[in-house]
């Protein structure tokens, strides 16, 4: 028994489930010029079979299901069809010449078929004459020949349908063209002579089920449109249990679109001829007769070859139409890759090289959005309009591109360029590839006028201030470094708005910089339009004088003064604001800008120490002090943290009324391993400016702390007390806790509150406002001894002191020693011990030196007394004889003093 050939046979997808598709499009009927049977594949019974089959065999279809090809089509026909199974080797069957007796008639067929998983799909129909066949194959040779020298489809599809209609002897052959979203083209039509070439109507795009079904059947033929279809007898294959599947088969019934074509063109007989080029139907050829009309298989097979050459020459031109338009785009490309660099913006570029963008790319109309700015061709819709309608279903996308139907667009960053076609008109593959390349260039050039734009914003960043829109100090940093190194006779001033970090901090950060903005604004205008002004630090402006002439940089000067005399309006108010200049008035060349730039910076900084609002030149002296500020910061640094380089020094304090030894006060000194010692108010003074003052301070308190808890051992009744002066910074919450910390201390050396004093000046206790009395109440409540030193030259009023929890007041020495040129200078001491006893303040005059400026002291009744009369101040060491001495011989104390004075100790 034959059986299927299995070496590389499978049973092919069925494209239809269950006879239709989605449409409910039917599949399962079979036209009626032919016959269709389906046979089992084993035995070759007859499983389902045309309606139309009794025409053929003579008897009803319900007699001849289950009976075999030999019953049925004779035993010639049965080995004729089984030696073409054992032949083919495949899926596909014939075509096959058989020959049929019926009631003693010889009929001849062609048949074919192929293998479906319901059984073998035998389809035949009645074999005609062919005629000459050797002019045809003559012909048909000759016209190949001929295909392959024509260079213009328009040529071939004309010579190809005059081929094919006398070929086929169809009434009319058209060359049907397809493009994508578009509208179905017809490139030619042939006629019969003196017939009618019909209007090239009915063609619309086919649908995926037409497109899927013309693939298969490279040649399709209809005999007769208007022809009722045949059903196939039982409709459901019984192997399967669905119906067959005949999307494969020659006599399948065409598809409504195909017959509705037929319809609209008035036609009822119909070949197909599918055109595949590039592995998608590009095309196909329809031939089509007024009456019912077919060819045979034969015929059919020489058309379906005809179509693949035809397929071929259509890609080779198509290849070679593609290279030749892809040359002219590439020289279009090139000439748009250099129009598109005009302009700043990426518009104005698209707008330069519109033209050309014409020429690779034609189309009606262009509307582009780019970073906000919208340009059109002419009068046309919102560019919105035309995102909507590539938004909508059915857009296609490639890298850069979107298009739906004759709407294209082009992305660019930040924007998008669509280019518009008439109705019905689509882009071609070939269009697609440049509008891609147009994209990419859009891109490089937007990205280019991205880089340059950042490049030209790191560059402003870099050189102007953000603020005032001033060259900053690396722009004039590097225009005078340029300057000097041309030997440019140059002057650089400073331009320091007088305690600006104050008033930053009291207006803001938004109103400081309106501020600055304003101040910007007045030197601009004032400045020479030769010089450069520019902003270099928070509150500092400068100026670059070139070529000055004599007398050039103090008109500056004046000139500053006179544009920050009138008020500068900020948040509604108006505001004053003075600066200090500091001038280098003359750079020769070859010198070095950044020290140029601080030279000026330092004589700025002078000026405005001095009271701001004037003008310091710069000289060698400026830096040389600024210099040794620093090395004495880095080393009193290093004295107070590391090398405990930093000590106090004891002056006695002595009771005027019997000459005993009362306390010391306790003065930092420093000695430096390298410098020797330093002057107090050298290192005193850096130290405030830098803020060490507060950590030098808690030094100095915790070493006298502990050098009075040794003295008053064994002293409990008559201790001594260290008194130790209290810098304003350490009253300040922000940076110490002093209460705290003084309450550590104490316990930290054993050192009772009653043997300290901590001192402090007026002038400190006014800079500290309302929160100096409850600090000073929080450290006498710890029982410490208040003091304020240098009475008389602050600024506080009677009424303040009388709140203040202080017990004792210092004399300050200058009173003192005026008390003993007049009597003005007595009279003011009076005044003050006076006070002092309205008050209950105890009294100490400080810098007393002599006997008589002692003896009046006593007579006036103050209380204790200091100074070079009893002792310079006492290193610990001599400090500790001292105490140790008076303990000894407290009747000698007085004399012992004086004779330290003299020197006895050194």
């Amino acid at each position: 028994m034959l059986v299927p050939p299995v070496h590389g046979w499978h049973a092919p997808q069925s494209l239809i489930a269950a006879g239709g598709d989605a449409s409910g499009e039917r599949l399962d009927l079979v036209q009626p010029h032919g016959w269709l049977m389906v046979l089992d594949a084993g035995d070759r019974r007859l499983v389902q079979a045309g309606a139309n089959l009794p025409a053929l065999l003579g008897i009803p279809v319900e007699q001849a299901l289950g009976r075999t090809v030999a019953d049925l089509l004779g035993p010639i026909a049965a080995r004729a069809l089984d030696r073409a199974i054992a032949q083919a080797g495949a899926d596909a069957i014939g075509p096959v010449p058989l020959r049929v007796d019926r009631g003693g008639q010889k009929l001849r067929l062609i048949a074919h078929g192929h293998w479906d998983a319901g059984g073998l799909v035998l389809e035949m129909e009645p074999a005609t004459r062919l005629g000459d066949a050797g002019m045809i194959n003559a012909g048909f040779g000759a016209a190949i020949r001929r295909y392959r020298h024509i260079v213009d489809i328009g040529d071939l599809a004309q010579s190809v349908v005059q081929d094919l209609r006398r070929l086929t002897g169809y009434d009319r052959a058209l060359f049907v063209r397809m493009v994508d979203q578009g509208p179905v083209q017809v490139l030619a039509t042939a006629t019969v002579p003196g017939a009618d070439a019909g209007a090239d109507i009915g063609f619309v795009p086919l649908r995926p089920l037409e497109t899927s079904l013309l693939e298969l059947n490279r040649a399709r033929v209809v005999f007769d449109m208007q022809a009722e279809p045949v059903p196939l007898v039982p409709p459901v294959n019984p192997q399967t249990g669905v119906p067959v599947d005949l999307s494969r088969a020659s006599l399948r019934q065409p598809t409504r679109l195909f017959q509705g074509h037929a319809l609209r063109r008035d036609v009822r007989g119909v070949l197909a001829v599918t055109l595949l080029v590039g592995g998608r139907l590009w095309g196909y050829l329809w031939c089509e007769s007024n009456d019912a009309y077919a060819v045979s298989p034969s015929i059919r097979a020489l058309c379906e070859a005809l179509g693949e050459i035809v397929a071929a020459q259509v890609a080779a031109l198509d290849e070679r139409a593609a290279v030749a338009a892809r040359t002219v785009a590439a020289r279009g490309l090139t000439r748009l890759g250099r129009l598109l660099r005009q302009g700043v913006q990426l518009t104005d570029g698209l707008i330069a090289a519109y033209p050309v963008i014409r020429e690779v790319l034609p189309h009606d109309g262009a509307v582009a959005g780019i970073e906000g700015s919208h340009w059109s061709s002419h009068d046309l819709a919102t560019l919105s309009h035309w995102q909507e309608q590539l938004g909508l279903e059915g857009a296609s996308r490639r890298e850069g591109i979107v298009w739906r139907g004759p709407v294209l667009g082009i992305d660019v960053p930040d924007g998008i360029v669509v280019l518009l076609r008439g109705a019905g008109q689509g882009w071609s593959h070939g269009e697609l590839e440049v509008a891609q390349e147009l994209h990419h260039l859009l891109a490089e050039r937007q990205a280019e006028i991205y880089r340059r734009r950042t490049e030209q914003q790191l560059h402003v960043m870099a050189n102007f201030d953000r603020v005032t829109g001033l060259p900053n100090r690396t722009h004039l940093l590097h225009a005078l470094q340029q300057a000097l190194g041309v030997e440019t006779e140059i002057a650089v001033t400073v331009i320091g708005l007088d305690r600006f970090r104050a008033l930053k901090a009291t207006l803001g950060e938004a109103d400081a910089h309106a501020l600055l903005a304003a101040v910007g604004r007045r030197l601009r205008d004032c400045v020479p339009a030769d010089d450069l002004l520019g902003r270099i630090d928070t509150g500092e402006f400068a100026v670059l004088s070139f070529d000055q002439e004599a007398g050039r940089v103090d008109d500056l000067a004046h000139a500053v003064r006179d544009a920050l005399r009138a008020p500068l309006s900020v948040s509604g108010r108006e505001m004053f604001v003075t600066a200090s200049l500091g001038v280098v008035p003359s750079a020769e060349g070859g010198g070095d800008a950044a020290a140029l730039l601080r030279d000026a910076e330092i004589a700025s900084a002078e000026a405005e120490a001095a009271g701001g609002g004037g003008r310091r030149v710069f000289d060698a002296a400026m830096r040389a002090r600024l210099t040794e500020r620093h090395i004495i910061y880095d080393k009193l640094r290093q004295a107070i943290y590391f090398s405990n380089g930093v000590r106090p020094v004891f002056q006695p304090i002595v009771r005027l009324a019997d000459g005993e030894l009362a306390g010391f006060e306790a003065l930092a000194r420093w000695t430096d391993a390298e410098h020797g010692p330093i002057p107090p108010t050298t290192f005193v003074a850096v130290a405030e400016e830098t803020g060490l003052i507060v950590p030098l301070g808690n030094h100095i308190l915790v070493q006298s702390c502990r050098q009075i808890a040794k003295w008053n051992r064994g002293r409990a009744d008559n201790p001594l007390y260290v008194s130790v002066n209290l810098s304003p910074y350490q009253l300040d919450p922000s940076r110490l806790d002093i209460v705290r910390w003084v309450t550590g201390v104490l316990e930290m050396t054993e050192c009772r509150p009653e043997w300290l004093r901590l001192e402090i000046t007026e002038s400190g206790l006014i800079g500290q406002g309302g929160d100096a009395i409850a600090i000073l109440k929080g450290l006498r409540d710890l029982g410490i001894g208040l003091a304020i030193d240098d009475f008389g030259t602050g600024y506080s009023s009677l009424a303040y002191l009388q709140n203040l929890p202080v017990d004792t007041i210092k004399i300050d020495r200058s009173f003192v020693t005026a008390m003993s040129r007049d009597d003005k200078g007595k009279a003011l001491v009076s005044a003050i011990l006076h006070i002092a006893g309205i008050m209950e303040f105890g009294v100490i005059a400080e810098g007393v030196e002599t006997e008589g400026q002692e003896a009046l002291l006593r007579q006036m009744g103050c209380d204790r007394a200091q100074g070079y009369l009893f002792a310079k101040p006492l290193e610990a060491d001599m400090a500790t004889a001292l105490v140790h001495h008076a303990i000894a011989m407290p009747g000698q104390a007085v004399a012992d003093l004086r004779t330290l004075r003299a020197g006895r100790w050194g």
